[in-house]
């Protein structure tokens, strides 16, 4: 439906062919994402008019936020969804920068959400998952939020995909990342690849990443790069999120998640470090350490020396189930354990977090000098 042009609607042809919008994301003057906005039924049009009145540089401000807020009160759509929380929510110093990401196929998140997504239609949304331009879970507001269509959009690939014979004698419906890639496209992709690592077709791997010998990396996974280190026979499992920086820990692996779609994938944050055989379940924050052969898990108790107190748990709601997602906080070495329970005789298995914030100098010596700082 188009909108009619009025005083109260500046150039909003600026984007005609809304249907080609895959996903809107929003900057705050600070550069930190504010809002996630997949092109879903039925934000066409507010996706639309919002994205028509950023200025030259795709800001968007408090003037142009109140007359995009006005041309969506005839179409019903001035409360109630993000678009207008957003521009409900603009102050005099408010300030939003626009990114549109864009792809052929009309209309595409709306099929594939809904798992009806044609051969075609999964073939240009995994070329979104390659480049990076779609995620399984972003951080808005500094949280960690899951993209349900991404998941959906990935068992739709499941669904309408069928097997084909790989060289070598496989039998598979999801070929490499570079199966077709040449020595151009090695080279321009800024990844290392050793022999035997795998890759799977769907994932984004970031420049300056290393896939080491025999690891592995599937459909949905997100790699940062920029120093990113997947070392001898680590796993990334399907939706999975790695930051910049991770260093993951040879013979280590991250959970995968597929179903329910809603629930959020277990994510490392920038610059954390896996040690070797790991197993983890849930967000290991920005710069926190594993120690080799730490397992995280759903319902792991994680127990804080310096506070005497269990870490909560992130709670994650789909259809009226609960996960509890481990969390370890940013900067805090993570070890083995176990908790005596108030028996004093049994114990359970547990994460214990160490005292001190491993930015600090003093406490990395204090660690290297106990023998625990290894990985």
């Amino acid at each position: 439906m188009a909108v009619p042009k009025n005083e109260a609607t500046p150039d909003l042809n600026r984007f005609q062919s809304i249907e080609h919008l895959a996903i809107l994301r929003v900057y705050g003057q600070g550069g930190d994402l504010v809002a996630v906005l997949p092109n879903l039924p039925p934000l066409g049009e507010a996706l639309r008019v919002f994205h028509g009145v950023q200025d030259r540089d795709g800001n968007v401000k408090l003037e142009e936020g109140k007359r995009a807020l006005e041309a969506l009160a005839p179409l019903g759509q001035d409360k109630g969804n993000p678009v207008a929380e957003l521009l409900q929510g603009l102050t005099g110093n408010g300030l939003y920068r626009l990114a549109a990401i864009a792809c052929p196929v009309p209309n595409l998140l709306e099929r594939v959400s809904r798992r009806e997504g044609s051969e075609a239609d999964v073939e240009a949304f995994v070329e979104l998952l390659n480049a990076g331009d779609l995620r399984a879970a972003e951080k808005v507001r500094g949280t960690w939020e899951p993209q349900p269509y991404v998941i959906d959009g990935i068992l739709n690939f499941f669904k309408v995909m069928r097997n084909f014979r790989f060289e070598g004698g496989w039998w598979d419906k999801v070929p490499l990342k570079t199966a077709s890639y040449g020595d151009a496209e090695f080279e321009a992709s800024g990844v290392r690849f050793a022999p035997g690592s795998q890759v799977r077709t769907g994932s984004y791997i970031g420049k300056g990443t290393v896939i080491m010998n025999q690891a592995f990396v599937n459909i949905g996974a997100y790699i940062a790069g920029d120093g990113v280190m997947v070392d001898t026979s680590a796993r990334i499992a399907s939706c999975a999120q790695i930051g910049k920086g991770v260093k993951f820990g040879a013979g280590s692996g991250i959970e995968g998640v597929l179903e329910p779609a809603g629930r959020l994938p277990s994510i490392v944050e920038d610059k954390a470090v896996i040690g070797a055989m790991c197993e983890v379940s849930g967000i290991v924050g920005e710069g926190a350490v594993l120690a080799s052969g730490v397992v995280m898990a759903s319902g792991k108790r994680i127990f804080d020396e310096g506070t005497g107190e269990i870490v909560p748990p992130r709670k994650v709601v789909v259809d009226e189930r609960t996960y509890l997602l481990p969390v370890i906080p940013p900067h805090r070495l993570a070890v083995g354990g176990s908790l005596i329970g108030e028996d004093g005789k049994t114990a359970t298995d547990a994460i214990i977090l160490k005292p001190g914030d491993l930015r600090d100098r003093d406490t990395l010596r204090h660690f290297e000098r106990q023998g625990i700082l290894y990985v």
